[in-house]
């Protein structure tokens, strides 16, 4: 098996972290996750490997920076969510002790 594979799902992952807008989801990194081991289980580590693994290194780092910011994002919209929850409850209770 050659390293394209490897290369590719760097690529993918690079790609995805590139784009401002892109926000990592749990399922895609997962199944992303999963192509990447089983290319690299298979991989040859040719010519080149080096690079590869430095490209791979990077995109795990810049990784790790965004997820931070996407959970926050995640627990804003959460809070933002509750809060209607809790709006609506009070309307509800409210309307029910006007009738």
């Amino acid at each position: 098996m050659s390293d394209a594979r490897v290369r590719a799902a760097i690529e993918e992952m690079e790609a995805w972290l590139a784009d401002p807008a892109w926000e990592p989801e749990a399922e895609a990194l997962a199944r992303w996750d999963a192509e990447f081991r089983a290319a690299m289980a298979q991989a040859e580590r040719a010519e080149g490997w080096p690079a590869l693994a430095g490209r791979a290194h990077a995109a795990g780092k810049l990784l790790e920076a965004r997820i931070p910011v996407a959970v926050e994002a995640l627990n804003r919209v959460r809070a933002e969510l509750e809060t209607q929850a809790q709006g609506n409850r009070a309307l509800k209770g409210y309307g029910a002790g006007v009738r």
